[in-house]
């Protein structure tokens, strides 16, 4: 998306970074001609995010997952490393 002179002033003004910015086009709600993240939202964001955090951490004890595919059927899935181990 375009970045206009306009928006660049006012979040120098107001504090607000680039990063800021991504995350409330990604997590936003639209309404109108806006993107809004506010208070509520961004809490329901931090839980999904703290729960994918969660699953990673079992897919890392794992030594990783693999799943096999074939065009739009999953075929298996089994542990990463389970294939290192002598």
């Amino acid at each position: 998306m375009t970045t206009t002179n306009h928006i660049l002033a006012r979040m120098s003004q107001r504090g607000i970074s680039k990063k800021l910015v991504d995350l409330v086009y990604e997590y936003g709600k639209a309404k109108g001609d806006k993107l809004i993240l506010n208070k509520k939202n961004t809490q329901k964001v931090i839980q999904e995010i703290d729960s994918m955090r969660k699953e990673l951490l079992k897919i890392m004890d794992k030594g990783g997952v693999t799943i096999v595919f074939d065009n739009d059927a999953l075929i298996t899935a089994y542990n990463t490393n389970s294939y290192n181990r002598h």
